[in-house]
């Protein structure tokens, strides 16, 4: 099926396990079919080939964006770097720790807590707009976990409920106020992260993911901007790819119908700058 909310719920149910700290964490050597696409995790529950001790490591840590999802891996922005650091010879994997319905508290934690034994010189923090919101954790609930029907239905009652909500201009300029908890767990969780890669002399990116909905009168320039701010800060790359995808029209970066995740093209245009300033940064 081509339905993304079930192919989520479907990726929850296959690929994820509860963790009491973090909400889910993936399972480990485990794959499945979604959307018609294979996601197939490693021994560190990445989707990534194996580690190869011979290379330095660039570390990918994100959520569902940077994971590649409804796309085949080797067409993802992550494996784009890959390859292309592969063809200019340079001695660098890339390891993809993205999991899906993660944000900065979670992702900074998974690594901090699951993954320093990786050792990366580089780690690229691939940041979203709603990677500052509070997620709520796992219910556990048994019927939502094992009937497709039932979580039809709650999808239907949230997106009905949704109608409801503050337009999302006004939803993001009240979550990135300073004052807001989610806010505050963000940028802390990015200061401990600096904190860690200052003692073990690792690089960090902050890359900027712009929404693909709005690019052609985007709204959300202010918080790339509070995001550039906090990056300089804490000593991190900034790479905003607003200018990347500026101008172009959400079909043709749509993944599928009712599914905001960028396709191949969009994954193409990331992974090229991305792979034009880290090429260039490590010549």
């Amino acid at each position: 099926m081509r339905n993304y909310n079930i192919e989520m719920w479907k990726y929850a149910k296959e690929l994820k396990t509860q963790d009491p700290v973090l909400g889910h964490v993936h399972k480990k050597n485990k794959e499945s079919t979604l959307q018609n696409i294979e996601i197939k995790l490693n021994s560190l529950g990445m989707r990534s080939p194996e580690p190869n001790p011979d290379k330095k490591k660039i570390l990918f840590i994100g959520s569902s964006i940077s994971l590649g999802w409804g796309i085949e891996n080797e067409e993802s922005f992550a494996e784009i770097l890959n390859t292309k650091l592969n063809e200019d010879g340079l001695n660098y994997q890339v390891l993809n720790a993205s999991v899906g319905n993660y944000n900065t508290f979670r992702y900074v934690e998974n690594f901090l807590r699951n993954q320093t034994a990786i050792d990366p010189e580089i780690i690229v923090i691939n940041y979203f707009l709603n990677d500052a919101e509070i997620l709520p954790m796992g219910s556990g609930n048994f019927l939502l976990k094992n009937s497709e029907l039932a979580a039809s239905l709650t999808i239907a009652i949230k997106k009905m409920l949704a109608n409801n909500n503050k337009g999302l201009q006004e939803h993001y300029n009240a979550l990135y106020d300073p004052e807001n908890e989610g806010f505050q767990i963000m940028e802390n969780s990015l200061a401990k992260l600096a904190q860690y890669a200052k003692s073990k002399e690792i690089k960090v990116y902050l890359v900027m993911i712009p929404d693909i909905h709005f690019l052609q009168d985007y709204p959300f320039l202010p918080v790339h901007n509070k995001m550039k701010a906090i990056s300089k800060n804490y000593g991190f790359e900034f790479i905003d790819l607003f200018d990347t995808l500026e101008n172009v029209n959400f079909d043709q970066l749509q993944i599928i119908p009712g599914d905001s995740h960028p396709n191949e093209y969009g994954h193409k245009l990331i992974g090229n700058k991305l792979s034009e300033v880290l090429i260039r940064d490590l010549k």
